[in-house]
């Protein structure tokens, strides 16, 4: 019984090390005799909170938020907890601190998306929307709808930013087509806007708003905010239409 037992805690060690995408050298330790106890202590224990549990942790206090995920990346230098940092460095606009993270993971894994994402996102806050458009190209060959299309939306960004409108409004014209969703219809008519194309900007929004009252009552709860936001951006757009004619005249 005990052999089984110490056979499935060794298969749930080796487990947890593959989801974390752990560094070689633990996988070196747990074929090593009680490297599944060494690495149990060293990293798996770390995702507990003993102080619930009455247990004395003098070795990790709970302290939470970016520093814990810095303690955890300095301490165990995986690339979940690498991702996990520079994720939470952009955040925080702690652009070139996140960057510097994506890139040490795409150094040893070049087709990692969130570190692709992480990275585009922080070249974009460091107004380097040339090299965010490259890795966002990237990304999107390798999952076309990575973390719902946020990457898509981000994409259409870097592309605006680089001076690339017609682009960004084409990209997301194939997306509308795609998902019909109303947020995606509201980021394409905030670009006609930009782009001075009032007209098309009006009918997007217009047909957002139709397709939010046609849409089931558990989907208007959920993009009600979006209903919302479409609502003021037409109004804006009719009280600029009208402010022209007032001119004109």
């Amino acid at each position: 019984m005990l052999y089984y037992i110490a056979v499935a805690f060794n298969v749930w060690m080796i487990v947890d090390a593959i989801r974390r995408r752990a560094e070689l050298y633990w996988f070196i330790v747990l074929i090593l005799p009680f490297g599944s106890l060494i690495y149990f202590f060293a990293v798996k224990a770390r995702d507990y909170d003993f102080a619930r549990l009455g247990v004395a942790s003098p070795k990790r206090p709970r302290i939470g938020g970016l520093t814990e995920l810095e303690r955890r990346a300095e301490e165990t230098p995986s690339v979940a907890n690498k991702l996990a940092l520079g994720d939470a460095l952009e955040a925080h606009e702690r652009y070139a601190e996140a960057s510097l993270l994506f890139r040490e993971v795409l150094q040893r894994h070049p087709e990692d998306k969130q570190a692709l994402h992480g990275l585009a996102r922080a070249l974009l806050g460091l107004r380097k929307a040339e090299e965010a458009v490259e890795q966002l190209a990237k990304l999107l060959e390798l999952e076309s709808n990575y973390r719902d299309y946020s990457a898509a939306l981000d994409y259409a960004e870097a592309l605006w930013q680089t001076g690339r409108s017609e682009d960004a409004v084409d990209l997301l014209h194939g997306l509308v087509n795609e998902t019909r969703r109303i947020n995606h219809r509201l980021a394409l008519a905030h670009y006609l806007r930009l782009a001075g194309q009032n007209g098309p900007a009006r009918v997007e929004l217009e047909q957002a708003l139709r397709d939010f009252e046609s849409s089931p009552e558990f989907v208007q709860r959920r993009d009600k905010k979006w209903a919302d936001r479409a609502q003021r951006e037409l109004r804006a757009l009719r009280l600029g239409s009208t402010a022209g004619l007032k001119r004109e005249t």
